[in-house]
């Protein structure tokens, strides 16, 4: 995937992907799968940086959870990527 500047209903696509497609990942392969997530973010403008480490902040948990858990976390870092 190439990464670039996108707008964030873009970067919003790239992660539901990456949640639709991390229940049959392994662990480690949705870990790496959020890392694009994190570089997207990282190159967004439009987020304030406040805004970024709470989106970061998710990011670790949603990583460190239980698959059953990451619903939770999915609902809250989407609306925040919004």
């Amino acid at each position: 995937m190439a990464i670039g500047n996108k707008s964030r209903a873009e970067i919003v696509k790239v992660y539901d992907e990456i949640i639709a497609n991390g229940l049959q990942e392994t662990e480690d392969q949705f870990r790496a799968s959020l890392n694009d997530v994190v570089r997207l973010v990282e190159l967004e403008k439009s987020y304030s940086t406040n805004r970024k480490l709470d989106i970061y902040e998710l990011l670790t948990q949603i990583s460190n959870c239980t698959p059953k858990e990451r619903e939770k976390y999915g609902r809250k870092i989407r609306r925040l990527l919004k």
